[in-house]
């Protein structure tokens, strides 16, 4: 049985029909038991009966009373003395003194108080002594009835209790399987790339929180799927449109008629498209690499300062182009960190390269080194455009651009490639913009040894 339906069902029949057998057991016996001992006092209280009762009732109205109580008490009993034996009731209940027995008792001169019985026959004897006369009350009485009143209760009970308890779990199990078909199913539609799909379950338990973790699941997979969307159309585009560009140009360099000049030109917006996507073909290659789980970082301690002068130089040309300053504030003396070098300038090249492409003709960008009480702040302030909060949520998202024009050039590739260099070095990135005041990228850099460095980063020494 492959259903857990199923399953759950021959459960819970092999575990009441094993309750009931093993109850129906100990109550059987214990019932027996209470049976019997209800029995022999039944059976005394009758004795003590019949023996007041030939005390006190004369001769002549005794046999008629004594017939009277037998069929009263559906009881047999016998009254025997030294020479003859008196029955009332059925015979066939009678369990028979021998002569041998009844002698033997006759002679005791104390009473006697025996009980017997055999199969459901239960029998009492008694001795009394009236009017000078030893006497001898033997009562027994038939349990089959009662036995078979009481196993016959049971069985009914124990019926009641099968189907009342198969009803009740088939409620019950109504409830437990139905959520989790509805939640086979809605995996079933999420496999088929359904993401839309949801599991509605109202209820605080097992099912209940595996429903919302099923539907945070989809959630997760339909942005995933989007992004996935996404970044295929953004890599389309940001390579179709220096392909477009080199192809058409391409195409005109053909003619003939074009001069010199002319020729020099459109050869040049080849050759810039080239660069452009050479430059993507890059970072998406470099991006690929910093985001795999074999990637390892080499750690090395060096100038923090000279470091970053190292990169405005190389971002020089850049800023002149439209007229910016690059303000450098720094402490005395010289900052060392420990980080992989050549990772950290790409940080510090794309940060400052970004504050460039964003940043009005004639604006300033600052850079500024903080030596703090347990860690190095530098940040990067530049007068540009600024961005939303819209813009800041997906800022290290692949392609993500608030331009949709794509006025500024770039493949919004950089931010994300100083974000996964800054978690690889378990540094802090924290960026705040207002739009038409500007942006401020920081980086926390904590002081920490080289050698707890490379233990807090995992890294082996060569």
């Amino acid at each position: 049985m492959k259903s857990v339906y199923g399953k759950l069902f021959v459960g819970f029949l092999l575990s009441l029909i094993l309750s009931l057998t093993v109850t129906g057991y100990f109550v059987v016996k214990k019932g027996n038991t209470t049976a019997e001992n209800m029995a022999l006092s039944e059976l005394e209280a009758s004795g003590e009966h019949i023996s007041n009762l030939m005390k006190l009732i004369s001769h002549d109205d005794l046999d008629k009373i004594l017939h009277n109580y037998a069929s009263t008490a559906n009881i047999s009993f016998q009254i025997i003395t030294q020479d003859k034996i008196v029955q009332y009731g059925h015979k066939t209940n009678i369990l028979s003194l021998n002569k041998e027995k009844v002698n033997k008792i006759l002679k005791n001169v104390r009473p006697v108080q025996t009980h017997s019985m055999k199969g459901n026959i239960f029998s009492y004897t008694k001795t009394f002594k009236t009017d000078n006369k030893m006497y001898i009350v033997n009562v027994t009485k038939d349990m089959s009835d009662s036995a078979r009143f009481f196993i016959d209760s049971y069985v009914l009970s124990a019926l009641i209790m099968f189907f009342g308890g198969t009803i009740v779990f088939m409620v019950i199990s109504d409830f437990i399987v139905k959520p989790i078909s509805r939640l086979t199913k809605a995996t079933n539609e999420l496999i088929k790339g359904n993401y839309k799909v949801r599991v509605v379950y109202s209820g605080k338990d097992e099912i209940g929180r595996l429903s919302q973790s099923f539907n945070q699941m989809a959630i997760q997979l339909a942005k995933q799927d989007e992004t996935r969307q996404q970044f295929i159309s953004d890599v389309s585009h940001e390579f179709q449109t220096p392909l477009t560009a080199i192809n058409g140009f391409a195409t005109i360099l053909k003619n003939e008629e074009l001069d010199s000049e002319q020729r020099r030109k459109y050869a040049d917006i080849i050759m810039h498209n080239s660069q452009r996507l050479s430059i993507l073909s890059k970072n998406m290659l470099q991006l690929t690499l910093l985001e795999g789980e074999d990637i390892t970082l080499d750690i090395e301690k060096y100038s923090l300062i000279e470091q970053i002068n190292r990169v405005i130089e190389m971002t020089d040309n850049e800023a002149l182009a439209k007229d910016i300053e690059i303000e450098f504030k720094r402490p005395r003396g010289d900052i060392f960190i420990e980080a992989d070098s050549s990772r950290m300038e790409q940080v510090w090249l794309n940060i400052i390269s970004n504050a460039i492409k964003y940043t009005k003709p004639k604006g300033v960008i600052t850079i500024e080194i903080k030596k703090k009480s347990n860690e190095i702040e530098i940040s990067v302030e530049d007068t540009g455009v600024g961005m939303s909060q819209e813009a800041l949520s997906h800022i290290y998202e692949r392609f993500y651009r608030e331009d949709k024009s794509r006025s500024v050039q770039g493949n919004g590739l950089g931010l994300s490639i100083v974000k996964r260099i800054i978690d690889l070095h378990k540094f802090k990135l924290d960026v705040k913009s207002q739009e038409d005041v500007g942006t401020i990228f920081t980086v926390f850099i904590p002081y920490q040894p080289l050698n707890e460095l490379r233990k807090r980063l995992n890294i082996k020494r060569d």
